[in-house]
């Protein structure tokens, strides 16, 4: 597992959508208006070929005072963004949203999943100076530090400070204390960057594509290429700017007047008004695996009522939710998460809409008149108030009540979270495996929910420690068949991430599994030749 900070949404704002019109627009809308309005608007302009220099400014909502310098202390967004331009991890979730290598050019497990052998590749620091297996071991006992470990050090609590031998100047032997195949997942996360010994945060080393160049915080952070980059011929760009915007709509009118070449990330309701400024922009849309999911409390009724759990999740309509709240920029989910894993079982059965059925589980249940719940959330990303309500509508026709009580982000990840009988979060960015040690094994540390199964957790603690491929599998469908039967989540979309670019922005790339605009690689962008 990683820094749970990673997978908070800071500063969200309400979504520009009148809730007013809400039911009218339910009793309209059919499941066959929810299309496939991402996939049409997405577009490849990485094919493009693309000219060495210019300066690339990028509007992120929102740069923060908070954003560290330091990879190991980075908990926003900013944060995440400045951390992938000046340093690389060992690995990455790429652009199919499964790992890939970056700085190390192998993670092998040597015969069980308790030892591992890491090589990098040939690599310099931004300095000059070559990366090496010293390094790594520095980075590891600089996060591990017994003294003063570092936030990350909850990440790789298999890693033994006595376990890890230079076999050369680019090979690392780890010996963990005991068997994980988690232990290459573990590294994917920006926050476990690699670092060069002696790292001194004020002034940043590292061997990412960019130098730090300037830092305001809280307003605009720029940097300028990194002439001994290992990945040739990125970057493309001299110079990047992150500058930071309040919002997505204050992101997409500096792009139409001219004063950004992208907006990241921004709300599906901004499509239109970037489409409509004419042909010298264009939106970049991919689906990624962070949902906004409904958590079910099942130490207290009604959820303690696996026929309850089952009736709510029968209750949504899952295709008018991705029409009506991502406007078609969403995929449809089935109550289990990390879609790009492959582990993903796509063999269970997709669930759907049944009303009448609903109703059947609630009389079984014993709540033959419905019941009356109250949803807590924060709008803890932009479209999170219209999915609320639009649950609130579609439930109601299968008996529940739900009284949606909005508090702020502040009051919600309080000492209350975790108490609520009903709540959302916001997920992704996980591999099952991660997913699971933060929300459903036995100690995990945000499982809101309260579920908790030994079958689960027995066959949790048998894949991770499972190297070959096919038997994990196998034993994760095997996981995730008993969270669709009796789990707790109600997880009904994968939301698209949506970045709009000037249209002499070419480079882009999908990051399914990756947090940020093209996962923050902006230096794979540049300028059309």
């Amino acid at each position: 597992m990683r820094n749970f900070n990673r997978f908070r949404r800071p500063g969200a704002v309400s979504m520009m959508a009148g809730l007013l019109a809400l039911a009218a627009a339910l009793t309209a809308c059919t499941s066959s208006s929810a299309g496939s309005a991402g996939a049409a608007s997405t577009t490849a302009p990485s094919s493009v070929a693309l000219k060495h220099g210019g300066t690339l400014r990028v509007g992120i909502v929102s740069l923060s005072s908070a954003d560290a310098l330091d990879p190991a202390m980075v908990s926003t967004e900013g944060g995440y963004a400045t951390a992938t331009q000046l340093f690389d991890t060992l690995d990455e979730y790429g652009t199919t949203g499964k790992v890939t290598m970056r700085l190390a050019q192998s993670m092998v497990a040597a015969g069980s999943a308790k030892t591992w052998i890491v090589t990098l590749r040939k690599a310099k620091w931004s300095n000059g100076k070559p990366v090496t297996a010293a390094d790594l071991i520095y980075t590891i006992k600089r996060i591990l530090d017994p003294k003063d470990p570092l936030p990350p050090a909850s990440s790789i609590p298999f890693i033994s400070l006595g376990g890890m031998t230079a076999i050369n100047s680019r090979t690392v032997k780890f010996e963990l204390k005991y068997p994980t195949v988690d232990f290459v997942d573990a590294f994917t996360s920006p926050t476990m960057s690699i670092v060069p010994q002696g790292f001194n945060p004020k002034k940043p080393i590292g061997s990412g594509p960019f130098v730090l160049a300037s830092d305001d915080p809280g307003t605009e952070i720029t940097f300028t290429a990194n002439k001994d980059y290992w990945n040739a011929p990125q970057p493309y760009v001299q110079k990047l700017e992150l500058i930071s915007f309040p919002n997505s709509t204050a992101q997409v009118n500096a792009l139409t007047g001219g004063q950004i070449d992208a907006a990241s990330s921004i709300d599906p309701s901004l499509v239109r008004v970037v489409k409509a400024a004419g042909a010298g922009y264009f939106v970049y849309a991919y689906p990624t695996t962070s949902t906004l999911t409904w958590q079910m409390n099942v130490s207290i009724a009604p959820f303690n009522n696996p026929l309850v759990r089952e009736a709510l999740r029968l209750a949504v309509n899952r295709e008018q939710l991705v029409s009506l709240v991502y406007d078609g920029y969403a995929t449809v989910g089935n109550d289990i998460f990390s879609p790009t894993d492959e582990g993903y079982n796509k063999t269970l059965p997709q669930r759907s809409q049944d009303i009448a059925k609903a109703k059947q589980l609630l009389v079984q249940a014993g709540y033959p008149h419905g019941l009356t719940v109250q949803l807590t959330a924060a709008p803890i990303y932009p479209t999170a108030n219209l999915q609320n309500e639009v649950l609130v509508q579609q439930a109601k026709a299968a008996g529940f009540n739900i009284e949606f009580r909005q508090v702020d982000e502040a009051t919600y990840y309080g000492s209350g979270y975790g108490t609520y009988p009903l709540s959302l979060s916001f997920w992704g960015d996980l591999s099952i495996f991660d997913q699971a040690a933060f929300t459903i094994v036995k100690g995990a540390p945000y499982n809101a929910t309260h579920w908790q199964d030994s079958a689960y957790d027995a066959l949790y603690d048998q894949a991770v420690r499972t190297v070959g491929t096919t038997a994990r599998i196998a034993l994760v469908h095997k996981m995730q068949q008993i969270e669709y039967d009796s789990g707790a989540y109600v997880v009904a979309d994968f939301m698209d991430n949506i970045t709009a670019y000037a249209s002499d922005v070419g480079g882009q790339l999908p990051y399914p599994n990756t947090d940020g605009a093209s996962g923050y690689y902006f230096a794979s962008m540049g300028f059309k030749s």
